[in-house]
């Protein structure tokens, strides 16, 4: 099992439309440059060839994005490999801004607590 981000979805069908929430297993992020999300991605995903996951292209990551150091710990955790999606936290991926019949605007993150605990393969 890989060490890598769980991501989700969910989706609410409203008068208004449809509405996705994004999230992943960890509350925070590892850029906040989306531009570098895919270097991200390849630096996480096993090597197309071998179908290895490669220490050194994570490292390789992480070191030149200082950004990124508190999801490494995150990622190195023994919440880096949760034992399914039943037993994993979740986290928005974006700030939302609500606004309320009164007008008030609140910015709100959604999280998600498993019923069943959170449970990790390590």
């Amino acid at each position: 099992t890989l060490r890598d981000p769980r991501g989700f979805a969910v989706k609410f069908y409203t008068r208004e439309g449809n509405f996705d929430l994004v999230g992943n297993n960890f509350p925070v992020f590892f850029v906040r440059d989306g531009m570098k999300f895919p270097d991200m991605v390849h630096a996480l995903k096993p090597n197309p060839k071998s179908h290895i996951q490669e220490n050194w292209r994570i490292l390789d990551f992480f070191s030149h994005h200082p950004e990124s150091l508190h999801m490494f710990s995150f990622l190195f955790d023994d919440l880096g490999v949760p034992q399914d999606y039943r037993h994993m936290e979740g986290s928005g991926v974006n700030t939302y801004t609500l606004i309320n019949k009164a007008g008030k605007v609140h910015y709100v993150k959604f999280h998600w607590k498993p019923t069943c605990g959170v449970k990790c393969l390590l």
